[in-house]
């Protein structure tokens, strides 16, 4: 009995032997495997705060975009604000001149009115001075210095010409 007794120590100590190989084997799997875990946890943890800076720096970017878009807008809502203003001021600059080129023309065209209406006044005057034909009145004449007399040259008219003299007939002889 001796030797089957043995013979099942040599068993169960192989079995033994073969289990703690197999525990060793195991133990190093799951070492490795734990290793395997925490690296990937790290990776994980490390994805993780990359995606939060990036949403982080995705916000920033979504802020500042959404800032620069309302102060473009109110660039372009200043400039076409003052587009506006300046097309409105051109708009009523022209409107007046354009009244002030109505009023000039007017005024133009009364002043032609008029001054063909005086023209033809002065031309109806003539015509009617023309017209008349009555006789002229008599002009003053001189008369023709005596040889022995001496004093100024009287006209017609009893008027001395180039006398310093007053009284009756004395003075300028210009008809207006």
């Amino acid at each position: 009995m001796c030797s089957g007794n043995n013979e099942r120590k040599k068993q169960e100590r192989k079995a033994r032997e073969r289990q703690e190989e197999l525990d060793r084997q195991a133990a190093a799997r799951q070492a490795e495997l734990d290793r395997i875990g925490a690296e990937r946890t790290a990776i994980a943890a490390s994805q993780q705060q990359s995606l939060r800076d990036l949403e982080a720096q995705q916000s920033a970017a979504i802020a500042s975009a959404q800032a620069e878009g309302v102060r473009l807008q109110q660039q372009q809502d200043s400039r076409l604000a003052n587009m506006r203003s300046v097309a409105a001021e051109n708009q009523r600059q022209a409107a007046a001149a354009k009244a002030q080129a109505e009023a000039d023309r007017a005024a133009a065209e009364i002043s032609r009115a008029e001054s063909m209406a005086t023209g033809q006044a002065v031309a109806s005057s003539l015509g009617v001075l023309s017209k008349a034909g009555g006789e002229q009145g008599r002009t003053a004449t001189t008369s023709k210095k005596p040889k022995k007399k001496s004093g100024a040259r009287q006209t017609t008219a009893s008027l001395s010409i180039g006398s310093t003299g007053s009284g009756s007939g004395s003075g300028s002889n210009l008809s207006i």
